[in-house]
């Protein structure tokens, strides 16, 4: 889950849960610009980027493993080069065309140009080289992967809006490596119900000229229906309102707006979003409240994760960057005493309201900062049998410095990136504890991020 808490000035990694690589402008090291070059793809890394083992070593955005390509350097440092493929001279069998006509514009996903499977399985043989060498580990105990159905399966998005030039309207995703919008008319990967929106949610914002004042427009899809939140930056029309509010009305989804100090208005409300987590349990979303996008592959991680910890009746267990309760809820069902932190607090409010309505009592929600040391301890200071942490992209390295020192039976660590991931992992191994089980969850196929599932035992 996302912690919303901003690090210092400590060399952290950035606070976006999912975020594509930056690249800077190409120069060599006299400050010139850098001339593309041919060079030949050794193998994968985590990230799908193609890594040439050349002098220097050159991480390449496009390529796979065994192709030559000819690329463009986007950044150049002494032992290692970013670049960009510009022209495949020898394409592997595993190429494929992107199923998506805008795939090499839009920065909605990366990895279009490779199956799904074939993604993860070179995804997954680069984080075992990795783990090899970074964690000193002979044998990874891998487990199967969990994946789901593709390619329609995000359920949560955000549409940018470039309205500057009232003769070339834009709706869609920031463009691949740069920040202009790429129009998106229809997008392959959202869910069919949120796809379905798309044409008339355009023609609605498009006709009136109150979209200069639209900032982005979210997506959501509950189980029960869906929700389109309008971020506006000055008031619209009365006009524009109400023909939202008949869009609403017309295809039964909730439409709100969201002003520029935050606060919502809806419009049109068809139900409260829900999500579920597993039978008969659900969170309930706001509109900016961090949800997993895949529903599919975040209930199996959920049964895995109950099925990895072993909850049991009185046992204390703490769920950190715990959210909306996403696995706080099971945690609680199995009959274990839950401590649920979060680091923002007015989704402790919402979960434990939620919580209460669906008659789940014995969980403490807590609002604290996990980054700080002394707040750790305090928390750790009753003692817990044991830990599931499911951070943000920064990981949860003073949590698993604190940890190291404890006598927690299991830590379950769910983790949104493998390489702060593996910072955290080596200083649990490294104070004793033992990697039981380890797999990779395909949260987001055709884009780079990829999670992992890890249990650590005493």
């Amino acid at each position: 889950m996302v912690s919303f808490y901003k690090p210092g000035k400590s060399g952290k990694a950035g606070t976006n849960r999912h975020t594509s690589n930056q690249h800077v402008k190409s120069q060599d090291r006299g400050g010139q610009p850098a001339q593309s070059r041919s060079v030949t793809i050794d193998s994968w890394d985590w990230q799908g980027l193609g890594v040439s083992r050349q002098h220097p070593v050159t991480f390449v955005d496009g390529a796979l493993p065994g192709e030559t390509c000819d690329v463009r350097i986007v950044k150049q440092q002494k032992n290692v080069a970013y670049a960009t493929a510009i022209k495949v001279t020898e394409p592997s069998a595993l190429r494929r065309t992107p199923f998506c006509p805008i795939a090499d514009k839009c920065g909605g996903c990366q990895l279009q140009h490779v199956h799904a499977d074939e993604a993860l399985a070179l995804r997954e043989q680069a984080l075992d080289s990795l783990w090899k060498k970074q964690l000193g580990l002979n044998d990874i105990p891998w487990q199967p992967a969990l994946t789901g159905n593709h390619p329609a399966y995000r359920r949560k998005a955000r549409l940018a809006v470039d309205a500057r030039d009232s003769n070339a309207v834009r709706i869609g995703f920031r463009e691949r490596r740069g920040k202009q919008v790429v129009d998106v008319e229809s997008c392959p990967v959202l869910v069919t119900a949120l796809n379905d929106l798309l044409p008339e949610l355009r023609d609605v914002l498009m006709g009136h000229e109150g979209i200069r004042h639209v900032g982005h427009v979210s997506l959501l899809r509950g189980d029960n229906c869906s929700q389109v939140t309008v971020k506006i930056t000055r008031p619209i029309s009365q006009t524009m309102r109400d023909a939202l509010t008949a869009f609403g009305e017309k295809l039964k989804v909730n439409v709100q707006l969201e002003g520029k100090d935050g606060n919502f208005q809806m419009l049109h409300d068809e139900a409260p979003v829900t999500c579920e987590t597993e039978p008969g349990l659900y969170i309930a979303p706001q509109a900016n409240d961090f949800v997993q996008v895949n529903r599919e592959v975040n209930q199996q991680m959920i049964s895995q994760a109950m099925a990895w910890l072993e909850p049991k009746p009185e046992e204390r267990i703490a769920d950190w960057f715990s959210g909306l309760g996403n696995f706080s809820l099971s945690l609680a069902r199995r009959g274990a005493h839950v401590q649920a932190v979060e680091g923002v607090s007015e989704m402790v409010q919402r979960a434990r309201a939620n919580a209460r309505k669906q008659g789940v009592e014995n969980i403490d929600w807590l609002h604290l900062d996990l980054t700080k040391p002394h707040v750790i301890k305090q928390a750790l200071s009753t003692g817990f049998d044991k830990v599931l942490l499911d951070p943000s992209r920064e990981g949860a390295l003073e949590v698993c410095e604190a940890l190291a020192g404890s006598r927690t039976k299991k830590i379950l660590y769910v983790s949104c990136n493998p390489s702060t991931w593996t910072r955290d992992a080596k200083v649990l191994l490294d104070s004793g504890y033992k990697m039981d089980k380890v797999g990779v969850l395909e949260m987001f196929p055709y884009t780079r991020h990829l999670e992992v599932m890890a249990l650590f035992t005493q």
